[in-house]
């Protein structure tokens, strides 16, 4: 197993606590200089924009209205029946000026997209991919149409929040009206799939006017802040399993990766959205970020991967660790480098902010060696840090590539943040890579069945939405001149669909978050912290929710 990340377990302690400063720091320290960035690079921009068209063109050719398009076959996809690609690309034609692609499919969504006959779809899938996507159109462009499509699909969602413990289930039935999660797991949704929906309902929640959204969404935050955890497991972080009906956790598993990803990410997201305003769910990013750091950070050393810094699996009750690290778990350099530069961790330059940079900076130089090391020049679904070998390598049993996005999601943070140059060239080394490797020429791009054979291993038939809604997107952003989305107003949903911050969602606003009812009876009449109008708020959000599920009240 790789060694403990020393110099960033120095500042453990600091990291759990907001504000915090070290050295002898104080809140009044100079902020870093002012970022500068460069200039858009109009050429590779325009690249990217072309790759979209082509892989755009694809889908609406062979698969129009469809979820997804066999790029190798030419055969239309069915999973979700939502016409996944077309939905989740909307924003990225807006913001790459293809009006006449985006009218139309604008036109589909308005006469085509119904909901309600769909079965087993995942909440989660749906939420960040349709929802989302749904929602960032409608504030790109005001198409009231797309607006009442996200409505529709809000509506027939929140039945998925009914619950013994206000917990939604993974799976549900638009038509026969069940909610259940698979029998893999055993009963349990994944704690992504609970806590990565409360940016895209609160959003929804403000532009329909119907609190109902936040005040299920919420409920989740609520019971992971409250609820009883096994004293093995450190706080700020959250196994992979939650059982919806007993609210405790299924699982001893511990990773950034699948099942657990973009739970922490929702936690930075929802502070930045509520304008830095609640500090309770700073809180719990803060001691995330430190619990991440001290048990799943580690450092290869002399013998493997030339002392790379990674975050690989952890069993709290076994104490196992594998020294294995997903592609998905590459959103987290990006996730820590907007953390220290939005102020999460206190003065912007203070010692915990930075050490948070430093770290956010190690992790994407592995993130791009999962690329850089292979014949390709693409990733692996998961890469191995082994003993032996200074490469950062493919685990030989996800050595495929799927076109995804968190590494370009992360290099364009990091640039936006820091203006450094060189995360861009690496952008583009990766966008190659996938130009060479994985068009083709008349049906879009494919991912890789082999990344570690120099010709790819052959085409796998796989373009998901997320390369159209996310990958292509990022670059496209990579190289422009961070005026496009400017990243301190707006957030990004964890499927690259950005919502704008509004005031409405500061800490006790109509569409932010809310105190509990326990803190209102203990709060100081002599010096309150709520005034009326949040203590009303308060109590229509707990009737609301009890008219919204009125079994669960009985209860």
């Amino acid at each position: 197993v790789g060694v403990m990340h020393m110099a960033s377990l120095v500042l453990t302690a600091a990291l759990a606590i907001p504000g915090a400063t070290t050295d002898g720091e104080c809140a009044a320290e100079d902020a870093p200089p002012a970022v500068v960035r460069r200039g858009a690079q109009v050429e590779r921009q325009n690249a990217t924009r072309s790759a979209f068209l082509h892989a755009w063109r694809s889908y609406a050719t062979y698969a129009w209205g469809q979820d997804e398009v066999n790029p190798v076959s030419r055969l239309a996809v069915s999973s979700f029946g939502m016409g996944l690609t077309l939905v989740d690309s909307l924003d990225t034609m807006h913001l790459m000026g293809l009006s006449e692609e985006f009218a139309a499919a604008v036109a589909w969504v308005r006469t085509r997209l119904r909901f309600g006959e769909q079965e087993e779809i995942n909440v989660f899938e749906v939420t960040i991919r349709v929802l989302g996507g749904l929602l960032s159109a409608y504030e790109l462009s005001g198409e009231r149409s797309v607006l009442d499509a996200a409505d529709e699909l809000g509506q027939r969602l929140v039945f998925a929040f009914d619950s013994p413990t206000g917990l939604p289930y993974g799976t549900v039935g638009l038509k026969s009206r069940k909610r259940y999660n698979p029998t893999w797991s055993r009963g349990a949704s994944t704690v992504a799939e609970v806590a990565t929906l409360q940016v895209e309902f609160r959003a929804l929640s403000r532009h329909t006017r119907k609190p109902v959204y936040e005040a299920v969404a919420q409920r989740v935050m609520a019971h992971l802040r409250e609820m009883s955890r096994p004293s093995a497991l450190p706080r700020g972080l959250y196994p992979t399993m939650i059982s919806p009906v007993s609210g405790e956790f299924a699982s001893s598993d511990l990773t950034l990766g699948a099942r657990a990803d973009s739970a922490y990410e929702y936690l930075l997201k929802q502070w930045l959205m509520s304008s830095r305003t609640d500090s309770r769910v700073a809180q719990m990013y803060t001691e995330s970020v430190a619990a991440i750091t001290a048990h799943l950070v580690r450092e290869g050393g002399l013998a493997r991967c030339a002392n790379c810094t990674y975050i690989g699996r952890w069993n709290f009750r076994t104490k196992r660790y594998e020294d294995k690290m997903d592609h998905l778990v590459c959103f987290v350099p990006g996730m820590l480098a907007l953390g220290a530069h939005s102020g999460i961790h206190g003065v912007r330059g203070g010692a915990a902010a930075r050490a948070t940079m430093a770290l956010a900076e190690q992790l994407m130089e592995t993130c791009y060696r999962m690329y850089s090391d292979q014949p390709t020049g693409l990733a692996p679904e998961i890469a191995e840090l082994r003993e032996g070998t200074s490469r950062v390598a493919a685990d030989s049993g996800a050595r495929h590539n799927l076109l995804r996005p968190e590494t370009v999601e992360s290099l364009f943070v990091l640039w936006w943040v820091t203006g450094d140059e060189k995360y861009r060239d690496w952008g583009w080394h990766i966008f190659v890579a996938f130009e060479r490797l994985c068009r083709l020429q008349d049906g879009g791009y494919s991912g890789l069945k082999d990344v570690t054979d120099r010709h790819g291993g052959g085409h796998n038939g796989k373009m998901e939405s997320f390369f159209l809604a996310e990958t292509l997107k990022y670059l496209w952003l990579l190289f422009g001149d961070g005026t496009e989305v400017p990243l301190d107003e707006y957030v990004f949903n964890t499927e690259a669909h950005p919502l704008r911050i509004h005031e409405d969602y500061r800490f006790g606003s109509r569409f932010g978050s809310l105190p509990l009812a326990e803190d209102l009876a203990n709060d100081s009449p002599e010096r309150p912290l709520f005034d009326q109008s949040v203590r009303a708020r308060v109590a229509d959000r707990a009737e609301l929710l009890a008219r919204t599920f009125p079994a669960a009240a009985e209860t």
